[in-house]
């Protein structure tokens, strides 16, 4: 009597099996090239953003070809003035963009607060320092960008109406450099801005708090100097806008100008204003990093 011979089979157990899916989670590589872009694409995608940079441009263009109308016909008009007069025209709306500016700055870092879209983007970069370094960068290099081309832009327009060899005229260092000042100043009052967005993680008060810092301090501190106050001019001149006034007109100014009426100088305006914007982003990226994100 024959016992029979178990029938194994040749097909693969479900344990021998090679698997569907792999049991670990697949981890994708954040890198900071990646986190940046994302920022620029969050700040470029908000309507308001671009809003704000073609008032901006608006602004700043026909205010230079506004003053380049009333002067181009006058007896002011001369060779020896025509570098003063392109630079003047050209950052002739800064004190009124460097608000707008200031907005932008102030969006940037306050409208995920306000939409709640800051829960994603944590959870997207959970750390939060490489997130909030990527924001400042992407913020920097616009308003730069920005600053440039409606500084530059607008010495181009005023060259246009001048005529003559004003094209000429607007490759003088002195005027380069004061446009470029003025981009700067652009740039580092943005950043400011962006500071005190994310310190206070409020549209309508960050804005206040910029207005004030950018345009009534200036002002009580011009009605101020009717006092006499020797504190007074000392102060002032270390004010946000009156350092991007230095920026502006430094380079312009005659080499036999008198020390007294001169201001702190091209580069010390230059770190002051430095100094105020790291003076809101320091706190503000040790607050994002160690607080709630709502």
């Amino acid at each position: 009597m024959t016992t029979a011979t178990p029938i194994t089979s040749s097909l693969p157990t479900a344990r021998s099996a090679s698997p569907l899916h792999n049991s670990q989670p697949v981890r994708g590589r954040l890198t900071f090239d990646g986190v940046l872009r994302s920022e620029w694409i969050k700040l470029l995608s908000l309507r308001s953003i671009r809003w704000s940079i073609l008032l901006m441009l608006l602004i700043s263009w026909g205010g230079a070809a506004l003053i380049s109308f009333a002067v181009a016909d006058t007896e002011f008009a001369t060779a020896e003035a025509m570098p003063s007069l392109l630079a003047q025209s050209a950052t002739f709306g800064s004190n009124i963009t460097v608000l707008i500016m200031g907005v932008l700055g102030v969006l940037a870092a306050t409208s995920e607060y306000s939409s709640g879209m800051i829960l994603s983007s944590l959870a997207a970069v959970p750390r939060r320092t490489p997130m909030f370094a990527a924001k400042a960068l992407v913020v920097a290099v616009l308003a730069l960008l920005v600053g440039a081309v409606s500084t530059f832009g607008g010495g181009l327009i005023a060259a246009a109406i001048f005529g003559g060899t004003a094209f000429n005229t607007l490759a003088d260092p002195a005027v380069l450099v004061s446009m470029l000042g003025t981009a700067l100043f652009l740039m580092l009052a943005t950043l400011l801005a962006l500071g005190i967005g994310a310190l206070l993680r409020s549209g309508a008060g960050a804005i206040a708090v910029v207005v004030v810092l950018l345009f009534v301090a200036t002002l009580v501190f011009q009605i101020l100097g009717i006092t006499g106050w020797a504190w007074v001019p000392d102060f002032a001149q270390w004010l946000p806008s009156d350092l991007g006034y230095e920026l502006s007109t430094s380079a312009l100014l005659p080499a036999d100008t008198p020390a007294e009426a001169r201001g702190v100088g091209y580069w010390a305006a230059l770190g002051g204003l430095t100094a105020w914007a790291a003076a809101a982003l320091i706190p503000a990226a040790i607050l994002f990093k160690t607080r709630d994100a709502m």
